[in-house]
């Protein structure tokens, strides 16, 4: 666990958990996530409203959406509103048979899917503090922190966040 900067070391919310994987494993990860991105755009899986993680979309272009929607309701004297999420831990608590689940639900390749599942299930921890360390404690949701992998599997998991009402717009993140 690394501290996070700039926060108070004495407490333990303010460390950041790394995976230790080895070269052959990064590579490993490097060929599952070009198949994977080519099967999500093939199927269509990750929303328009979907500008992070995504090659040539960004917080910018987001926030340009954000600027011309509200400018829009402004000059048409229509209300605005919004409602902004800040989703704590998203990637350490993103539930696993969830994930497969819509992993499942969007038609991804079963022998993609299987290796997803074995990426995420049965990893461990370990925890040292100076010179003790501690029992080994088993991981059950969320994604490797450092993971080229866990922002693609984040996307798909939220893509299904939907908003279709009239007036109304998703942007995510």
């Amino acid at each position: 666990m690394f501290p996070k900067p700039g926060q108070n070391q004495k407490l333990s919310g303010n460390y950041r958990p790394i995976s230790l994987l080895s070269n052959l494993g990064k590579i490993y990860e490097k060929v599952i996530l070009a198949r994977q991105k080519e099967h999500c755009s093939d199927l269509q899986i990750i929303p328009d409203e979907q500008y992070g993680f995504r090659p040539n979309h960004g917080c910018v272009h987001q926030l340009l959406r954000v600027t011309n929607l509200i400018t829009h309701g402004f000059n048409n004297k229509l209300y605005t509103g919004g409602v902004f999420l800040d989703v704590r831990k998203a990637f350490d608590r993103m539930w696993h048979n969830g994930l497969i689940y819509k992993l499942i639900a969007n038609k991804l390749p079963h022998y993609l899917i299987d290796i997803i599942t074995l990426f995420l299930r049965n990893r461990t921890f370990k925890f040292k503090l100076n010179s003790t360390l501690s029992e080994t404690g088993h991981i059950k949701a969320g994604t490797p922190q450092g993971s080229i992998l866990s922002l693609l599997l984040y996307t798909v998991y939220t893509a299904d966040f939907s908003c279709e009402q009239p007036h109304h717009k998703l942007l995510l993140p």
